[in-house]
Formats: structure tokens, sequence, C-alpha cells
């Protein structure tokens, strides 16, 4: 709405002043106020010829300068919107920084430090690919005939929620879905993740870690996307500064997340397709998963070279 008034108050004074430099010409030009044959002004008719000029010209020129200052105090309004919308956009992004340095996760060997930041993403990419793999050989040992999808929501639950013995009955139940999913079996897929990792650390729960890191990012973009006085142009310029922050590991989660059940509303609002999210995620990082198939207008990064 506010595009229209601002291009109405912006063109409509220019026409103004074309029309009042026109007229003038007309005016000064007219025989009907010269002197016989010259082009001196009759002064008789000066009074009228001023009565004219001031009331024609000068009423278009004031309209011109109240249409004009009408776009200044709209636009100073968006520029004053964009820049709060702009504000927040970024501290969002501070606070994306804030949850990542938080994120801390025990490190493989016991000797070394606990993982942080963007390298706990490549211990989640590093457990998640675990579990993905251990429902695959389940579902096949068990004959489930689970497709690439149902393998790849249950396997993201499991890595989400956790899977540890307290939460047997809670993770049948968002299981149940799928045929063949009892306590029986998850207890199966209990004992086979702690055959992958004694310590038990493909069966804790990353929800913790990973909840507010996903809400934050969400919700960051959906106030830029859901902008009424920023161009898609603009929106997708924002929007990729906060893609810009993302490493490979975490670009990872992100495209199983989304994919899974708990992505419904990421594709529902088509955040990934409209701002080339992933782009920058290699085709061959995602254990079998090609982000091509499930998002193919990107445009992604290796398709460039």
């Amino acid at each position: 709405m506010n595009r229209w008034i601002k291009f109405f108050c912006l063109v409509l004074p220019i026409v103004l002043i074309i029309i009042s430099v026109l007229a003038t010409y007309f005016i000064f030009t007219n025989k009907a106020f010269q002197i016989g044959a010259t082009s001196l002004v009759d002064p008789t008719l000066g009074a009228s010829l001023g009565n004219l000029y001031g009331g024609l010209i000068g009423t278009l020129l004031s309209a011109s300068s109240i249409f004009l200052l009408i776009y200044t105090i709209i636009n100073q309004k968006d520029e004053a919107q964009k820049n709060n919308l702009k504000s927040n956009f970024f501290k969002m992004i501070d606070y994306h920084n804030q949850h990542l340095i938080n994120i801390s996760l025990p490190n493989t060997n016991p000797q070394h430090p606990p993982k942080e930041g963007k390298k706990a993403f490549v211990t989640f990419k590093i457990q998640f690919k675990r579990i993905l793999e251990t429902i695959q050989e389940i579902s096949v040992q068990e004959n489930l005939q689970l497709n690439k999808s149902q393998i790849l929501d249950i396997s993201y639950v499991i890595f989400y929620l956790g899977i540890e013995g307290s939460w047997t009955t809670f993770i049948v139940n968002k299981l149940s879905r799928y045929n063949g999913f009892n306590e029986e079996l998850v207890i199966k897929i209990q004992n086979r993740l702690m055959e992958k990792d004694s310590r038990g650390c493909l069966l804790k729960t990353n929800q913790t870690h990973l909840s507010s890191y996903f809400r934050n990012m969400y919700n960051a973009i959906k106030i830029v996307d859901e902008s009424k006085i920023l161009s898609d142009f603009e929106k997708y310029e924002l929007i990729k500064i906060y893609r810009a922050q993302l490493s490979n590991p975490e670009l990872y989660i992100l495209f199983f997340n989304v994919l899974s059940r708990f992505g419904k509303k990421w594709l529902q609002n088509n955040f990934i397709n409209k701002y080339d999210f992933i782009k920058n995620i290699p085709f061959e990082y995602c254990d079998g998963y090609d982000p091509k198939h499930y998002f193919p207008s990107i445009k992604f990064e290796e398709d460039e070279y």
C-alpha cells in the first residue's frame, strides 16, 4: 500500500511541474496579453496576467510541494521501520552465535576437551549418521519395509528426542505411526546404538541444544519474510547474511531437521527454496539423501563450479 502511495506522491509532483512549465510558456506567449505584434506584455493586463499566473501556477507548485512532503514523511517512516527490522534481525544473528557458543558436547576421547560451538555440530553429524545407519540396518533385518523418508524421520526423532531407557514408552508413542514399532523394537535399537557407542551418547537427547537454536533461526527468517516494507531482493540479501553464518555440519543437521516431522513449518513457508538456504551444502554430504532431489529449485554452490 505504502509503495503505491509513495509512487503516486513522487510521480504526481513531476507531472504538475511539467504542466506548470508548459502553462507558463503558454501564458507568456499568448497574444491576448501582448501589445500588438510585439512579444511585450500589455501593462494594462498585467494584473490579470499576475492573477492567472499566481492562481494556476502557484496552485500547481503548492500541490507538488504537498505531495513531495507526504512522500518524504512516508519514506522516512518506511526507512525507520526497515532499520528497526534490520536491527532486530541482526540481534537474532547475535543470539544464533550465542546459542552456538553455549553448545558443549563430551569429546569421544575423554582425555580431550569437550566439543563446543561449530565443532559440536561435527559431533552431531557423526551421531546422526550412526543412528541413520542403525535404523537402515534394523529396517532390513526386521523387514519393516520403511522408505527413505520414514527412515529419516525415525532417525531424526531418536537423534533429537533421545532414546534412553526412561524415554522408551515416550519414543514408542512418537514412532507408533510406523508399523512394527513397539517397545521390543525400541529396546533393540537402544542395544544396537550402545554397541556403536558404549558411553550411550547416541541415546541422549539433543533437543536441549537444538530447540532454541532452530527456533531462533526460523523466527529470524520469518520476520524478514513477512515484512511488508522490504523488497524481495532486500529479504534475500538479509537472509543470505544469516546463511553465511552456517558451517557445513550445521547445514547437514538443518537439512535433516527440515525433512523430518520437525520441519513442517519450514516446508509450508518454503523458506529453504525461496532463500536458497542450504545452497552451500555439498551434494555427497548427506549420507544418501540428495539435497537436489528435495529442493530442486535451489541453485547450489556446487552447480557453479
